[in-house]
This record gives structure tokens, sequence and C-alpha cells, in this order.
């Protein structure tokens, strides 16, 4: 007798300190409940998750001791239930998202409460005629044959969030391949060694799309009252346009007083010889610049007055 209890005394330390070793190795640790969960569900999380994180089951008793010995007592206060802890390089966040992505859709089991309203399409299955049609009546379900197939004729709630899922109902949903549940590792809380902060799910539910809109929405939320307010709270997201905006209005008040300066002499030129050529072609006055557009001027008037002439005649 005293053997045995030595034996799982050793037992117990070895598991503790290898718990121990691997909170150690990890950044990340996670706690997950697996109630529910077989021996084939497991092997294929494992399988799943074995290139971003190891998964170990232990008994609840030496998963408290082994993260009160690390230091972590507040996830201590959060072990219930059937528990397995995950150990991960990934942040908190990203071993929320990889574990939520990893769940599958699986058949709700009896006496399960339904998570939301579980839908029987109308349509034909793939069931085969027989009794099952009567069980399916018997369920309030419209079911009969149609070109030999079971068909469903009318679109039925089967059972209503938060009611229980009946034996019979059970088996015909999952005869029927409607899986309203997801199977995988449900997170209870995460804990950040190297932050020593520990989060629980409510904080790692995040809805990734949302949320980089959310930051979007709010960068041009600051940048538009930043520019509303850029004569009087210059910042680097907006001197670059005060500069700009500046430097024109500069050269457009230069430009109207007629002065000079690198950037106006050129267009202030320019407006001074077309004015000089406007009015010289006005006074009819003889330059070199102004003789073609005035012969052209005079050549025009003269095939006007020759053309009226010979109307007249």
């Amino acid at each position: 007798m005293k053997k045995r209890v030595k034996r799982a005394k050793d037992w117990k330390k070895e598991q503790v300190s290898n718990l121990k070793n691997l909170i150690g190795a990890y950044p990340t640790v996670g706690m997950a409940k697996i109630r529910g969960l077989g021996g084939k569900q497991l092997q294929r999380i494992r399988r799943d998750f074995k290139e971003n994180a190891q998964v170990r089951v232990s008994r609840n008793s030496l998963i408290s001791v082994s993260l009160n010995e690390s230091g972590m007592n507040d996830m201590v206060d959060l072990i219930d239930d059937q528990l397995a802890l995950i150990f991960t390089h990934l942040d908190a966040f990203e071993l929320y998202n990889v574990l939520e992505e990893g769940k599958i859709p699986a058949p709700i089991k009896a006496g399960a409460v339904a998570p939301f309203d579980i839908v029987i399409g109308e349509g034909s299955t793939s069931l085969k005629p027989g009794p099952i049609v009567g069980e399916l009546q018997s369920l309030s379900i419209p079911a009969g044959i149609e070109a030999g197939k079971v068909v469903i004729k009318q679109r039925k709630v089967a059972v209503k969030e938060g009611e229980k899922v009946s034996p019979p109902l059970a088996d015909i949903l999952a005869r029927l391949e409607i899986y309203p549940i997801k199977e995988g590792l449900d997170l209870c809380a995460v804990y950040d060694r190297e932050g020593t902060v520990l989060f629980t799910p409510d904080v790692l539910h995040i809805d990734l799309k949302k949320y980089v809109s959310d930051v979007k929405e709010g960068v041009k939320a600051a940048f538009s009252l930043a520019t509303h307010l850029k004569y009087d709270y210059p910042t680097r997201y907006t001197i670059a346009d005060l500069l700009y905006e500046a430097r024109e209005k500069s050269v457009a008040l230069a430009l109207k007083i007629a002065y000079p300066t690198p950037e106006t002499i050129k267009p202030l030129l320019q407006k001074a010889y077309s004015q000089a050529r406007n009015l010289s072609l006005n006074a009819c006055i003889y330059e070199r610049e102004t003789m073609p557009s005035l012969l052209a001027k005079a050549g025009a008037k003269a095939q006007r007055l020759a053309a009226y002439v010979g109307r007249k005649s």
C-alpha cells in the first residue's frame, strides 16, 4: 500500500514538473474546457494545432499547483470543469482566433441546450424512404416521400433557443446532417507571461473586420478634426498641406499686386507682354510683333467689304 501511494506521489510530482517546464518554455499559456470532447477529438485538436501550440490534459488539482508555483495565481481562480493547458508562442488574441477557426461543425447531443433556433429547411433530404417519415412526423416535422426521396415539406423550427434537445430530435438532426454546434477547445483564460496580463474570452473576442473598420474611421475623424483646426493646431499630418496652401496663397497674392519674385516674375512678364501687345493692336501701332495680326485683321475687313460691295452691285 505504501509503495502504491509513493508511486502516485511520484507521478503527480512528475506531472507538475512537466507542466511547470512547459509554462517556463512558452510566453503564452491558455486554459480551455474539454468537457464533452472524446479521445479522437482531442487527438484531432492536437494534430491540427501542433504547428502553433502544445495541448496538455491533466487533473485540475495538478494544474492548480503548476500555475501557483509558476506565479500565475490569478489563473487558478478560473479553474473549473475539465480543463487542458495550451502552451504557445502566439499572443493571446492570435491563440483565441486560431482555436475559434479550428472548431468544426458537430451534431448536438441529447439533453444539450440549443444555442439558437435550430431550423430544418424545406426540401429533399439524403434519407432513404421508410419508417423515418413516421419518426419525423412524430416530432411535428412535416415530411413525405416525393420521387423516391424523403422530403421536408415546410420549414420547421425544430427546437428554440434555450430549450433542451430531446434524444429522438438529436438523432434526427444528426441523420439530417444538421450540425448546430462547433466542436473544439473553448478558452476560459489566457495568461501573457511577458506582460503578466490575464485575458478572458470576453476581451479576446474581437470582430477583426469591425475593429479594422473602426480604426480607419477613427483615423479619418482625427484627420478631419486636425484639418478643421489646422490653422490653430498644426500636426505632422497636416503641416505639409498647410505649407503648400500658404505657398499657393502667397503666389496668388504676389501675382495680384504684381509683386516680382522668382515664382511670379515669369507669369508677370507674360501678362505684361500680352497686355502691351493687345494695346498695340487696338491702337494700330506698327511693330514687328503686331504687323502679322494687323495685316490679317485688315485682310479680313477687306474681304468682308468686297463681299458687301459685290452683293450691292
